[in-house]
């Protein structure tokens, strides 16, 4: 992890920010992916269905703005199916049924790879790009 971090200060803030942009996204959408898979999905559908869609098709990825420069920040959430959190979490009159969480904590380290290799990478293009120059 230090020789990525290095190899990133190395590059330049706006080449690093980029580099890292691509390598979030990338993690950020498999993890959709697989979310989307596990999500709830009921073929007749219901009246918040109707209105705002499926569960499983509101699921998206975004980009949030940083805490800090030069951090990136993106996020999967649930979109306009606000009732994924009380599926999720469970509510007074209806336990919890984890669909989820339970992926996120299953594919954490499969994510970090497909970001470090993503990282090394995006390292190595901007390297030979600059070399050039």
């Amino acid at each position: 992890m230090t020789e990525l971090k290095a190899a990133l200060e190395a590059l330049g803030t706006e080449v690093a920010t980029k580099v890292g942009v691509k390598a979030n996204r990338k993690a950020a959408i498999a993890l959709r992916d697989k979310v989307k898979a596990a999500a709830p999905y009921l073929e007749t559908g219901s009246k918040m269905a109707e209105k705002y869609g499926h569960l499983r098709d509101n699921i998206r990825v975004g980009r949030r703005k940083a805490f800090k420069q030069g951090m990136v920040v993106h996020t999967v959430n649930t979109g306009r199916a606000f009732w994924g959190m009380f599926v999720e979490l469970g509510t007074v009159k209806m336990p919890p049924r984890p669909w989820f969480r339970p992926v996120f904590e299953a594919e954490a380290d499969k994510l970090i790879e497909v970001q470090i290799s993503e990282l090394n990478d995006g390292i190595e293009k901007a390297a030979r790009k600059l070399a050039k120059q």
